[in-house]
């Protein structure tokens, strides 16, 4: 049990070795990799009867919704930042097109996963494989840290504390085991990475097909016409 637990707190504390760090053009796989092979480790019965002895000696009598809140605060937090004054790597603009990107990533690969694998989740319900929870936390942990970390370092550590404390809400709530948030942090993480390194590619391609495309309208006394050209 104490194993079990000790890797479930060294992997959701991986995230944290990105805090201040540069932006680069490249996707980090380290910390996204490493969760999800942490959650196979966990993916076992050995590891849910220890979860289910340390729940029903620890937490059986607990019950919050905070965690239902507490996976959005990130986001919120890059939202409202801003409007406080706080310096930002991207315009408002950049910022809604990497959240709807990675939004989109992460949110069919949970949903995908959780029916696909259908796992029993400790309380008895279904789809508990991937947290859902645990990957909209640090998606939005993630994007936080990209935006404010090298700037205010404090933000991104608070980023993904909130994050790794939705994580552990879900366990204590008895709604998830530990590979499913272990896979939903990676889940998380690897969507926000991906969209930072594909947005501005993206956003250079519809612009090069905007510029692509040249609008001449002709006004003459008795006609107006207007002439559309695509240049390959």
């Amino acid at each position: 049990m104490k194993i079990n637990t000790l890797i479930l707190a060294i992997f959701l504390c991986l995230p944290l070795k990105n805090v201040a760090q540069k932006p680069t053009k490249k996707i980090h796989w380290k910390a996204p990799v490493a969760l999800g092979v942490a959650s196979l480790l966990l993916y076992n019965s050995s590891a849910k009867d220890a979860q289910r002895t340390l729940y029903r000696d620890n937490f059986s009598s607990f019950s919050t919704k905070l965690d239902n809140v507490l996976q959005y605060t990130p986001t919120i937090l890059n939202v409202g930042l801003s409007a406080f004054g706080m310096k930002t790597k991207n315009t408002r603009a950049d910022r809604l097109g990497m959240f709807v990107i990675g939004s989109g990533m992460y949110v069919i690969a949970t949903q995908g996963l959780k029916y696909a694998i259908n796992e029993t989740r400790p309380n008895g319900s279904e789809h508990s494989y991937p947290s859902g929870h645990t990957a909209t936390a640090f998606f939005g942990a993630t994007l936080l840290a990209k935006e404010y970390g090298e700037n205010y370092p404090w933000i991104a550590v608070s980023g993904y504390t909130l994050a790794g404390t939705t994580a552990i809400l879900r366990l204590a709530n008895n709604q998830h085991w530990a590979s499913d948030v272990l896979m939903g942090a990676g889940i998380g993480i690897a969507s926000a990475e991906m969209a930072s390194f594909l947005y501005p590619k993206i956003k250079t391609k519809i612009f090069e097909a905007k510029s692509a495309w040249n609008f001449e309208p002709q006004i003459a006394p008795n006609y107006y016409v207007a002439r559309l050209n695509y240049s390959f």
